[in-house]
């Protein structure tokens, strides 16, 4: 949601989109228990951020130049309470897009992170100080910094191509793999592992694996290993919460589906594109 927001909005009100996205999460903790959970909750919560975001375009003089492009890119009243406002398709791209946002080269290198866990994955700042072993005041600086850098450098909300392409996507993968790292060995909570930080890892890599820009071996590759340590996730813990070493596993709880098939397709991606970019080499 903040993606798509962002997108609409333009990455000088990043902070706007994230505070909308907020009360509207807020609004559901407060109806959901007396009304009940909507048929389709991702649609609820989509359209009751697009409602306060259309408030705030209203209200706002900073958005007078642009006000009916993006009430008209918004507001969508034809749609049925229950239906999706935007195409999953149109999701995927904008999750893409904020993932090279956040690790774009005007930023400082050490807020990239960072700013990839807060926005794409919710880590609070308490979260990433830990994670950095860092201060929460010198993460909240990082933090600040690194959007204003984004409103000061005019960034733009898209995938970059060309040589601009190829010095982010490095970026972009080291993010992600620690993104799975920390869930695959928390550094801060109540567990040690937190498998839901590490599908979504692996949630953004098979995005980035399946759009033709991202779609190379070393993109593969990190997706494979992702998927291979997911599938031993099940094992990982014992019954009081302690790391099981590898030889001590029960292999009878991994997850062979995940190790498997998945696996071995993002392999043979991986071999068949660095053989063809070899051939091409050749040439």
């Amino acid at each position: 949601m903040v993606a798509i927001l962002t997108r609409i909005f333009g990455l000088e009100h990043l902070s706007l989109a994230e505070d909308v996205v907020q009360e509207a999460l807020g609004r559901a903790l407060q109806t959901w228990p007396f009304y009940g959970v909507p048929k389709n909750p991702s649609a609820w919560l989509m359209r009751a951020s697009r409602n306060l975001a259309l408030d705030v375009v209203r209200r706002e003089k900073v958005f007078r130049n642009k006000q009916a492009e993006i009430i008209h890119v918004m507001d969508r009243p034809s749609l049925a309470p229950d239906e999706t406002i935007f195409t999953e398709h149109e999701i995927a791209d904008d999750r893409l897009r904020m993932i090279f946002v956040c690790c774009h080269p005007a930023i400082p290198p050490e807020a990239q992170i960072a700013l990839a866990l807060n926005t794409l994955c919710g880590f609070n700042i308490p979260e990433i100080s830990r994670a950095f072993l860092t201060s929460e005041a010198a993460t909240a600086k990082r933090l600040t910094r690194a959007k204003q850098k984004i409103r000061e450098a005019g960034i733009a909300f898209e995938i970059p191509t060309g040589q601009e392409l190829v010095q982010r996507l490095d970026v972009v993968l080291a993010a992600l793999y620690l993104l799975f790292n920390e869930g695959y060995k928390a550094s801060s909570g109540d567990k040690l592992v937190r498998e839901e930080i590490c599908y979504e890892a692996i949630r953004l890599a098979g995005l980035l694996a399946e759009h033709p820009i991202g779609a190379c071996p070393k993109t593969h590759a990190l997706l494979a290993l992702m998927l291979l340590n997911a599938g031993r996730i099940p094992s990982r813990v014992d019954g009081h919460g302690n790391l099981v070493r590898l030889e001590e596993q029960d292999r009878t709880r991994w997850d062979r589906a995940r190790i498997g098939a998945p696996r071995s397709r993002c392999l043979r991606q991986c071999l068949r594109r660095a053989v063809d970019a070899a051939r091409h080499r050749g040439r």
